[in-house]
């Protein structure tokens, strides 16, 4: 049997966010200011923009090259976007792919392909000559022979307007070079489109959770679960997870051991692990992002019948304060989370925190 419980937390007043973002527009792009986290509710995406994932056998020139050849039957341009889920320019661009009408009419004439780099690490940098993916996106129309024609990146494509990025796609795709959002030169127009996504932001998050956890089954040291935890605000985070519904979280924590460990299912995906009373994980959330973890292992019962999950302003394990990596993911899902790989760690050691919110549940049975 499989039970749900959802609590939902409030967003920021846009207006503030707005006076915090107006000095640098780059800055809310990069912050992920403009999108809600795909993990809150997935938006239809085109078949004509769409990732090029592994598949066993085929390399990723034999995966454009079948793109391409069915592109030139339907008489369609090609554009190459290498991305990565850290990379919040990109998503800019792939949830107008998935929102946008003037997107989706774009891309009925055309194909955006998607080719993670962290995913084709080695191949994304060798596949076409004289193209290095290193700032992201990179963005690049190749003709059906897969030479590149021409090239851009995803801040050439005006992110602040979905109109814009969809005619400089069009551009893009006809191998022409975008053209000045008609923003660029106008401080007014730009403050009241990030006002207007700002808003945007805020409602798409209002009536969605911040924290949801499903059972999903059990094995011998009790029951699993699906957890999914959000962000709804653009600094990144750390969330404090108990390891065990009988053993709360506690604002000063009895170390007795620690880890810095990495879910092995992707590059990126760091956590921290606690021994001691209480046990506990500190997971880091990309602003406007979310983490789902599957088939979780949540033993034990709650006194009160609750499960409450932490988010914190700042962390400190043994007098360090715990930063966060450059190239956090906005939307990870960790399927099998017992494959780990441990990086570092410690023994005995103070843990200190400042507590924003506390998002508490009712326990999953």
């Amino acid at each position: 049997m499989r039970s749900r419980s959802i609590v939902q937390s409030e967003c920021g007043s846009p207006h503030a966010l707005l006076w915090r973002i107006r000095p640098l527009v780059s800055c809310a792009l990069f912050c992920g200011l403009l999108f809600t986290p795909g993990l809150a509710r997935g938006a239809t995406v085109s078949s004509n923009a769409h990732a090029l994932h592994r598949q066993p056998g085929r390399t990723l020139a034999d995966l454009v090259q079948a793109e391409l050849a069915s592109a030139r039957r339907a008489d369609q341009g090609v554009v190459l976007m290498f991305t990565a889920d850290w990379c919040s320019p990109c998503k800019v661009i792939k949830q107008f792919a998935g929102a946008s009408a003037a997107m989706r009419k774009l891309l009925q004439k055309g194909r955006l392909l998607y080719i993670d780099v962290d995913e084709w690490r080695g191949p994304a940098h060798q596949l076409l000559p004289g193209v290095d993916p290193t700032k992201l996106p990179t963005l690049v129309n190749v003709d059906f022979a897969m030479k590149p024609v021409r090239q851009c990146y995803g801040t050439d494509l005006g992110l602040l307007s979905e109109d814009t990025v969809a005619h400089n796609l069009g551009r893009l795709m006809h191998g022409l070079a975008p053209e000045k959002a008609p923003y660029a030169d106008n401080p007014e127009q730009e403050r009241k489109l990030i006002l207007q996504q700002s808003e945007a932001q805020d409602a798409r998050t209002r009536r969605v959770p911040t924290l949801e956890v499903t059972t999903t089954g059990g094995n011998a040291g009790g029951r699993l679960v699906k957890l999914v935890i959000r962000n709804h605000e653009a600094p990144r985070r750390w969330y404090l997870v108990p390891a065990r519904l009988d053993q709360p979280l506690r604002e000063a924590p009895k170390v007795t051991g620690w880890q810095q460990v990495r879910w092995t299912e992707h590059v990126r995906a760091d956590f921290l692990r606690f021994w001691g009373v209480p046990e506990f994980i500190a997971v880091p959330v990309a602003g406007y992002g979310g983490v789902e973890l599957n088939d979780w292992p949540l033993p034990g019962k709650a006194r009160d019948g609750k499960l409450a999950v932490w988010e914190l302003d700042r962390l400190v394990v043994a007098g360090n304060e715990q930063t966060f990596q450059m190239k956090l993911p906005y939307e990870l899902k960790i399927l099998r989370p017992d494959l780990i790989a441990v990086h570092s760690q410690g023994g005995t050691a103070q843990v200190t925190m400042t507590v924003k919110a506390k998002h508490v549940v009712p326990a999953p049975r």
